[in-house]
């Protein structure tokens, strides 16, 4: 949901303001927050029948009175007595006294309304990871197009040299033609690596909530830093305890076993209380009191097996919930172990990565050496730098998986933001 207005010039965006303006302008976050609202209102609204309802009315009442309706026909009394009023002020009180039933289905909503806490908080961790993912994919693309850049240049100056060579017919032409097809290849890649970034740049915008118009750009980089120490059991713990999904899936549950217990204790009995006390009279200036107590116990006797298909019900939503947790934390070893091996592959990959980066650096340096001096042609030049183009862009992409899999981790763990920022070292 965009918010605000343009602001002028490129804003300088850090990951930090990012991951803010998603929590408090995404659509989905917004939609959790309203649900909350609701589950608060329902455990309100279930509460209210526990307590006292008291009230005051006032009545100005003008009526006449069939007397023969009253069997008083053989008694000589008028037939109707004439129009007359009276009028009254009344405070009346509604209080429940025993309702188990209603006692039940404050506990139910109760847990109703922690299970939609537990889904805000987890909402919030989903924000979280959308945002930083797109941010990262935003920094590595912006990494991407600067090195396309850079890799264009370099083409064009060996370019510009082998032409220069074929001039002064120290090289044949199809060293020439190699090298402008490299060049115009190499200007490609400049293109496509500016068109992604400008796409992954508006997709950020919809998930953070920035206007569309807005030009910014990044303030971190795409950076590679080792994972934090810990072993499987230690996560596995901290995602039990943390996850808020899982809460969310326990709370369900024992709000399901107490809408059980409330349909079962439509069994016993209700003991309610009312009362009426006030003034009553011909004008409000010669009143007299009145009141009226009254004690009411109602127990059901037959309901045409009404509450027993109700139990029925609520049992079978309770076994639902108790699968559904099941699975739930089912769900949270996966998704830990999971994580963890693909972090454990992100980490060789960017290490194999950084190791053939060097590696074709280093070959590009000695290709030139060779060909200035003569003992290479062009070939040897133009594919060590292609190698070298190919070793940046799979150093690029690993280090963003790597990034991305220490999110995938701390998601899993039901602690990606509170733990973002250490694991991806952003300052």
């Amino acid at each position: 949901m965009p918010t605000g207005l343009v602001i002028p010039g490129v804003l300088q965006l850090s990951l930090h303001a990012a991951v803010d303006l998603a929590l408090r302008t995404n659509l989905g976050y917004i939609d959790s927050e309203q649900d909350h609202q609701r589950s608060r209102a329902a455990r309100i609204r279930a509460l209210s029948t526990l307590l006292p309802q008291i009230g005051v009315e006032s009545t100005e009442d003008y009526r006449n009175l069939v007397m023969d309706a009253l069997g008083t026909e053989k008694l000589g009394v008028p037939h109707v007595v004439q129009g007359y009023n009276y009028q009254a002020a009344h405070a009346t009180l509604q209080q429940q006294v025993v309702d188990f039933q209603a006692l039940h289905e404050v506990k139910a909503a109760s847990k109703e309304m922690e299970a939609s806490a537990a889904s805000m908080a987890d909402a919030r961790n989903i924000v979280v990871l959308a945002s930083v993912s797109s941010y990262l994919l935003v920094a590595a693309s912006q990494t991407r197009l600067e090195t396309a850049r850079a890799q264009f240049e370099t083409a064009k100056t060996i370019e510009s040299i082998l032409s220069s060579r074929v001039v002064h017919d120290l090289s044949p032409q199809i060293d020439e033609i190699r090298a402008h097809v490299a060049m115009r290849s190499a200007e490609l890649r400049v293109t496509l690596a500016t068109t992604t970034l400008e796409k992954d740049k508006l997709a950020l915008t919809r998930i953070i909530g920035l206007p569309i118009e807005q030009e910014f750009t990044l303030t971190d980089g795409l950076r590679f830093l080792e994972t934090p120490s810990a072993d499987q059991a230690e996560l596995l713990s901290k995602a039990s305890e943390k996850r808020q999904d899982l809460r969310a899936a326990r709370a369900r549950l024992d709000a399901a076993e107490q809408s059980v217990k409330a349909e079962r204790a439509q069994r016993l009995p209700k003991v309610e209380i009312l009362a009426n006390g006030g003034e009553t009279g011909i004008t409000y200036g010669h009143p007299y009191r009145d009141y009226d107590v009254e004690g009411r116990i109602s127990v059901p006797i037959f309901t045409g097996r009404r509450i027993e298909a109700d139990v029925l019900d609520a049992k079978a939503t309770a076994d639902r919930r108790r699968a559904e947790f099941a699975d739930t934390r089912a769900r949270a070893v996966f998704d830990v172990r999971t994580a963890l091996l693909d972090l454990t592959a992100a980490s060789k990959s960017v290490e194999v990565s950084l190791e053939n980066q060097a590696l074709a650096v280093e070959g590009l340096r000695q290709a030139k050496d060779r060909f200035d001096v003569g003992v290479s042609n062009a070939a040897d030049l133009i594919q060590a730098q292609q190698s070298v183009s190919e070793a940046e862009d799979n150093r690029i992409a690993s280090i963003y998986a790597h990034q991305v899999a220490k999110l995938m981790l701390i998601r899993a763990t039901g602690t990606a933001e509170q733990d973002y920022v250490s694991y991806l070292g952003v300052h």
